[in-house]
């Protein structure tokens, strides 16, 4: 059985999971994270090849980014004024988001039946 301060861990690893939650919540960044996904672009995508993709104009795919960026999903480079969108490789975020999701389904597993009988 799993302790109080064992739930509270999960709770606040779920607080620090937020932002890739909010990241993976909008449907136009999961279109953004399909096609760096897809691309055959080693190097990386730069905000205008994603805005011919899309439907969205520069300044959304922009604020997209810098979500994704924030939540660890995606990194940038720069090579002199250019920036290069890549997804992260170490993909720890998602790791993470991963690991309390996996949590979550273990503690619950121990809670009583609460449907209805």
């Amino acid at each position: 059985m799993h302790t109080g301060k064992e739930f509270m861990k999960l709770a606040e690893d779920f607080r620090i999971c937020r932002p890739v939650l909010v990241a993976l919540g909008d449907e136009n960044r999961l279109h953004i994270l399909y096609q760096m996904m897809i691309s055959a672009e080693p190097r990386g995508m730069r905000v205008g090849q994603i805005v011919k993709m899309s439907s969205l104009s520069r300044p959304a795919v922009s604020h997209h980014m810098r979500i994704l960026k924030d939540a660890g999903v995606i990194n940038v480079r720069k090579e002199g004024t250019k920036n290069y969108y890549y997804l992260d490789p170490d993909m720890k975020s998602f790791k993470a988001l991963i690991s309390v999701l996996e949590r979550s389904v273990e503690y619950s597993s121990e809670l009583p039946y609460r449907g209805e009988e």
